[in-house]
């Protein structure tokens, strides 16, 4: 009997064990971090990508992931120790490190960091084929209405912009290349088939760049070398884009300069004069609206070909929504002055011989007429010699400054009515 009760107390004290040693595991938290990672190296380094590795932490568990640090933002995980980093800028510093993390969240220190800085391409592209479909192509991806793609540029970087265009009007390419490059734009030395061997000089973002500032196009032997096409609104006023994109190309005119996304994109305001419903209700202009901004690489570019070019002459295309009461075509060279050389008047001869149902007010010549002339357009009033382009209406014309606003179905519909206004330009200028 005594036997019988000591093998029944050893069985019991084996599952109290037992039971003791299951409720031990039950209650187990795991508070250790993992080891810091070590010896973290860059390599395989291009333009925009580059390859990190490490050696693995350790963990008491286990070492479930790594984190990966850009300029100390949490940019992704891997369960690796080795990682491809993408969607660089070139010629940018970048620091990275790394933490481990185990899978009951606790997480090292940062490994050791390395500071890398991407490749720099200075070589010149070269494409073919149409540059109308090319740069129409940019154009349909311009950003819309929203998003705050666009940010203004900085003194800084401004300053970069202008180099690169002077270096550009020189014909010193690898010059501009290289501080464009600095920006994320780059030229792009395009061949257009359709025009036998014309070329031209397309400064355009990079796939990976983040500044939407515009595409920017030099012909490299321009025909008409005193006209300068512009389309501030191209993803607002419908086709006006695509319409000076046609008009540059069918008259080889010396420079072709396109907004970089929808005037309403960023919902910050410009300081400059003028209110407009674009964006809804009335209220001021955008920062990314740029007819209406001192502070961007539109007006930049238009401030160098005007003081480089003492004969260039700057048409803007516009579009608006025709009322009852509206001509076809508003057209103003920003002034009610009429100037020596009156273009307005010459392409407004010139379109009634291409269509003699257009009708037209003209602001220096109509001057009880005030919709839509363009006075607040800060090119107009830069070109005008306005000594406060954001915010004084020009007194005097420069004769160098045409805005027009056109009625879509005449003029911007399509290439047929495209072709109206590219022979109205040849024949004026």
């Amino acid at each position: 009997m005594k036997k019988y009760l000591l093998f029944l107390a050893v069985i019991v004290c084996g599952l109290c064990i037992q039971c003791s040693s299951s409720e031990d595991n039950d209650s187990f938290v795991d508070i250790d971090a993992p080891s810091n990672p070590s010896r973290l190296i860059a390599s395989e380094v291009t333009e925009t990508t580059l390859k990190l590795a490490w050696d693995a932490s350790t963990d008491n568990v286990g070492v479930a992931s790594y984190s990966i640090y850009k300029n100390d933002i949490a940019l992704k995980s891997t369960s690796s120790t080795t990682t491809v980093i993408d969607n660089l800028l070139e010629n940018t510093n970048y620091t990275f490190k790394v933490k481990a993390n185990d899978a009951a969240g606790n997480k090292s220190g940062f490994s050791n960091s390395v500071n890398v800085t991407t490749k720099f391409s200075s070589v010149l592209q070269a494409e073919s084929g149409s540059i109308q479909n090319y740069v129409g192509n940019l154009i349909d991806n311009f950003p819309g209405s929203s998003g705050d793609n666009y940010s203004e540029p900085n003194n800084s970087e401004l300053t970069i912009w202008q180099n690169g265009i002077s270096f550009m009007l020189e014909n010193k390419l690898n010059e501009a290349i290289t501080e464009f490059g600095k920006l994320a734009y780059q030229v792009i030395e395009f061949t257009d088939t359709s025009l036998g061997t014309a070329v031209f000089y397309i400064v355009k973002k990079k796939t990976t760049g983040t500044n939407y500032w515009g595409v920017y196009v030099f012909s490299k032997t321009p025909v008409k070398s005193n006209l300068v096409l512009m389309a501030p609104h191209s993803k607002y006023d419908t086709n006006t884009g695509k319409q000076a994109l046609y008009c540059f190309k069918n008259n080889q005119a010396k420079a072709l300069l396109l907004n970089g996304t929808h005037r309403c994109n960023n919902s910050s305001t410009s300081s400059c004069s003028g209110t407009t419903s674009a964006c809804g209700s009335s209220s001021s202009y955008r920062i990314s609206d740029m007819a209406h901004t001192t502070t961007s690489i539109f007006q930049k570019t238009t401030d160098i070909l005007f003081n480089t070019d003492v004969n260039s002459v700057f048409v803007q295309l516009h579009g608006f929504g025709k009322t009852a009461s509206d001509p076809y075509v508003i057209m103003s060279n920003g002034t009610r002055e009429t100037p020596s050389t009156d273009y307005a008047l010459k392409i407004k001869d010139e379109l009634l011989i291409e269509d003699n149902s257009l009708t037209f007010k003209i602001a220096h010549i109509d001057t009880d007429w005030t919709r839509l002339i363009g006075f607040t357009n800060t090119q107009g009033r830069l070109i005008n010699n306005s000594s406060n382009p954001c915010n004084s209406n020009a007194g005097s014309s420069s004769g160098r400054f045409i805005h027009i606003e056109q009625e879509k179905s005449k003029l911007r519909d399509n290439e047929d009515a495209w072709k109206k206004m590219s022979n109205a330009l040849k024949n004026a200028f």
